[in-house]
């Protein structure tokens, strides 16, 4: 039987290693069976100010709490033989990673999951799958930002997915759903992602790909991966580090190419976590027209459904998508071009996560 614990960190500012908060709640299938919560004294007492305004926590709240060194050996002996789940498991894994690090402590390798993977695939209909848009949307009253709370909501999600899929256990919710779990160490971090449904039957068969040793920051990241990889987690740092933060929200866009060397999917995911409502093409209630970047190693086939296009006759689809912005603009519509560059400028931390200064 598959132990899950379900987590979420709270951190003093942008550095994953300031961790000053940790819930966990323990999942057997599918029943809560205890719940864990600590205020962490980070290592450097420095209190981003955007940090606070999220979570609350000050220095003087965790003056007097416990370095992370000081709780480790009870905080292990819950990840022990546990498969760790939490929302955006990137930021968290990256925080659990990174701590470790700062201390000097050799973690035990542990499985990793993402209920936002798992909301995505299971709750389809919804926009965003941001923890406070999933539990809106089942109805779950918490208070977010607090770390057991956040915990306690994400190990809900989990359940409600597997009650809804009749999972029995969490290796079954995965195979339902198309996911493989990813690994935390405590040099480096490989993400749990999904894998295509058309290719669920052969991807499944195939035997687990063999990750070889890289070198990483301090910070954790990684300076040598596959593009793919490390995509995925500047976008889910990028995100991290908005929080609650919408830029988009309400925006209607447009994106042509893709974002940060995501995946299709995946870009038109990142921009509804920031709020916007995705069009496939421009009309009237347009705000924004996202210039992306085409990926060089991209063929025909994934390139053409990447480009909305305004007349399937035109040679340039990306000439045309601007002149029809230019039309409209003469027109009066307040409708924007605007780069991949000033995306980012839009979001907290958004340029400098992508730079790695972060």
């Amino acid at each position: 039987m598959t132990r899950m614990a379900v987590l979420d960190f709270e951190t003093a500012n942008h550095q994953p290693g300031s961790a000053c908060q940790l819930g966990i709640t323990m999942v057997e299938p599918w029943r809560i069976v205890s719940e864990h919560q600590w205020l962490i004294r980070p290592q450097r007492m420095f209190f981003s100010p955007r940090c606070v305004a999220v979570h609350g926590i000050t220095p003087r709240d965790v003056l007097d709490s416990p370095t992370w060194d000081q709780i480790w050996s009870e905080v292990s002996s819950l990840l022990d033989g546990a498969v760790v789940i939490a929302h955006n498991a990137g930021f968290d894994a990256k925080v659990l990673s990174s701590t470790c690090q700062i201390y000097d402590i050799a973690m035990q390798p542990v499985d990793l999951q993402c209920t936002r993977l798992i909301s995505k695939r299971t709750f389809t209909s919804l926009r965003s799958h941001a923890l406070a848009n999933v539990a809106q949307h089942l109805n779950i009253q918490f208070r977010h930002h607090d770390a057991l709370e956040d915990a306690r909501t994400s190990a809900t999600i989990l359940m409600i997915a597997a009650e809804k899929t009749g999972a029995e256990d969490l290796d079954q919710l995965e195979d339902h759903l198309g996911l493989t779990r990813g690994r935390v160490w405590t040099d480096r971090i490989r993400q749990p992602r999904t894998v295509r449904r058309s290719r669920m039957e052969q991807t499944v068969a195939e035997p687990e790909p063999r990750y070889e040793p890289r070198s990483f920051r301090i910070d954790g990241v990684p300076t040598s991966s596959s593009a793919v990889r490390q995509s995925r987690l500047r976008a889910d740092e990028i995100l991290s580090h908005s929080k609650d933060a919408k830029p988009l929200n309400g925006k209607h866009v447009v994106l042509i190419h893709n974002l940060l060397g995501l995946d299709r999917e995946d870009s038109l995911s990142f921009l509804s976590q920031l709020g916007a409502t995705v069009q496939s093409h421009l009309n009237l209630q347009t705000h924004y027209l996202i210039l992306g970047v085409p990926s060089a190693s991209a063929d025909a086939s994934e390139t053409a459904p990447s480009t909305p296009l305004i007349n399937m006759r035109t040679a340039n689809p990306l000439e045309s998508n601007l002149e029809e912005v230019t039309r409209r603009q003469n027109e009066g519509q307040p409708v924007r071009i605007i780069s991949q560059r000033q995306l980012l400028a839009m979001i907290p931390s958004g340029l400098a996560t992508a730079r790695g200064d972060v």
